[in-house]
């Protein structure tokens, strides 16, 4: 396998996740989230997904909403059942829904210690 080029790690996480598809006749489908990262997910769908491709996502964040943004398929492989798996690099267009998805992969010791000692806890 190949060196490891994620800034951040992924982590398994279950919500509803809404695939835009930006080609000539835009279409959105609704996708299977495997794994998502502060820069990145991957995903089972069954558009046609290409590396390179460009789409735009809106995913759910469990007890806080959604969140939306833009993504490049940075790999894929055949899933089952005529769907593909696919993992993308992702820029979230807000910074309070960044801040979001920060909380949400947040281990909550870390987060109770970022809390009380903010000064002392980095990259969370």
């Amino acid at each position: 396998m190949g060196i490891e080029r994620r800034r951040h790690p992924r982590i398994s996480k279950l919500a509803p996740l809404i695939l835009i598809e930006k080609k000539a006749s835009d279409s959105s489908e609704g996708a299977i989230l495997m794994d998502v990262s502060l820069g990145g997910l991957a995903f089972e769908t069954s558009l046609t997904m290409k590396i390179g491709d460009r789409f735009e996502f809106a995913l759910y964040v469990p007890t806080r909403g959604w969140v939306d943004g833009a993504g490049r398929i940075c790999w894929t492989q055949p899933g089952e059942n005529k769907t593909t798996l696919c993992g993308a690099a992702i820029e979230v267009q807000h910074l309070d829904q960044q801040k979001l998805i920060e909380k949400w992969l947040a281990p909550s010791g870390r987060g109770l210690l970022k809390f009380f000692f903010p000064d002392k806890v980095r990259n969370v």
